[in-house]
């Protein structure tokens, strides 16, 4: 089993060092995803492991990417713009209604206390 797993794992390195040579390319440098599909054969699937690892970098091929971990949008971050405007609202919310919840029980708690003179 483990050979199997060296060869496979030569065969993607084949594969990737080819890819890598075809998009420093000056003009091969600029496609996105889809374009590299359609060119080379290679699958998405692959090709999104080798952004995600770092192995193709976004700052030398910037329209690359892979999918959102959230809702799958194909985007250069772990999370897209939308998910993490929205991640971030939630958690403002959440903090807005713990200080309303917190005020709400500072002020049972004086009313149901006794005070005596």
């Amino acid at each position: 089993m483990l050979l199997f797993e060296k060869k496979i794992d030569a065969r993607e390195e084949d594969i990737f060092s080819e890819l890598h040579h075809f998009l420093l390319r000056k003009n091969n440098r600029h496609l996105t995803n889809d374009e590299i599909v359609a060119l080379t054969g290679i699958s998405s699937d692959l090709l999104y492991k080798w952004v995600k690892t770092g192995k193709l970098k976004t700052s030398i091929f910037p329209n690359l990417g892979a999918p959102c971990e959230r809702c799958g949008k194909i985007t250069q971050a772990k999370i897209c713009v939308n998910c993490s405007s929205t991640i971030v609202n939630t958690l403002q919310q959440e903090e807005k209604d713990q200080a309303w919840f917190n005020k709400i029980q500072r002020n049972n708690s004086r009313a149901s206390t006794y005070h005596y003179k």
